[in-house]
């Protein structure tokens, strides 16, 4: 009897000394848990690269509107303005939620920044050029163009919704993102045209007599017209990559390098790309 107690005895303890053994060799389990709520606050530097360039051409091109020397010449084309790289500092805050599965981890977040971003650009341009287009046939004026525009930029917020997906590796999460963003600017451009143009008819005779000449010219001008749109939206694209690093059960930090290309407004085109640092809370 005594050895049979002795048996079951040994047979009861043997499982919960193996279990303590094998708790052992696998280690301890993970101080932090990335899956669920969290936000924080972050700020950083942002550059923009602002393509001013085409802004005027939709003005060029009303006051040309249905003319033969823009169909010919393409004059709500020609390179007035230039293209300007502001920069600025950004501040803001982000809200998300992190689905864990083993060592992936995957969210969304609402992200959102406050930004300076303003760039003018306004220049003049005179050319020259001869256009024969619905002319009687021998005639073919001279013309002396002048092209004056101006644009503007000023953004100030900047929205985006984020996809993430990322790699747990203990207390850190290397992560790459991308998502749609809105931007929030008031933007303005303007033009003015004026032209003089002089017939040089083909010599012919009897001769041809000129339709303008330089004491009777052909004169347009100046004409101006320009658009103004405060609180336009600009929507775009981002996509970035950055990391995690888990302080506390609940506490983290971050650092990020992003980057936004958003769709023209008015013909004025702006991407940006900032370097941000954070920090956060997960609830």
């Amino acid at each position: 009897m005594r050895w049979v107690i002795c048996a079951v005895a040994t047979l009861a303890l043997t499982p919960s000394a193996f279990a303590g053994d094998f708790s052992i060799l696998r280690g301890s389990e993970p101080t932090y848990h990335w899956g669920g709520v969290y936000g924080g606050v972050q700020g950083g530097y942002t550059s923009a690269n602002v393509n001013l360039a085409p802004a005027a051409g939709p003005d060029v091109g009303e006051i040309l509107r249905v003319t033969t020397i823009e169909a010919d010449q393409q004059i709500s084309q020609w390179p007035v303005l230039s293209n300007r790289s502001p920069a600025s500092a950004s501040v803001g805050g982000f809200i998300g939620y992190n689905f864990e599965w083993e060592n992936i981890i995957l969210g969304a977040e609402l992200n959102y920044n406050r930004v300076s971003l303003s760039a003018s650009s306004d220049g003049s341009l005179t050319r020259s050029f001869t256009d024969s287009g619905n002319l009687p046939t021998g005639h073919h004026l001279f013309y002396t163009l002048n092209d004056s525009a101006r644009a503007s930029l000023s953004m100030s917020d900047i929205a985006q919704f984020r996809f993430r997906a990322g790699w747990e590796a203990s207390n850190f999460l290397p992560y790459a993102f991308a998502g749609f963003a809105v931007g929030r600017a008031n933007i303005s451009s303007s033009a003015t045209i004026s032209y003089t143009a002089v017939d040089f008819p083909d010599s012919e005779n009897p001769p041809l007599v000129p339709l303008y000449t330089a004491a009777d010219p052909l004169t347009f001008g100046p004409q101006s017209q320009g658009n103004t749109q405060n609180n336009a939206f600009a929507y775009g694209v981002s996509m970035g990559f950055g990391t995690e690093i888990a302080l506390a059960s609940n506490v983290f930090v971050r650092a990020e390098l992003e980057h936004i290309y958003f769709a023209p407004v008015d013909g004025i085109q702006v991407s940006v790309s900032t370097a941000r640092v954070g920090a956060g809370l997960k609830f």
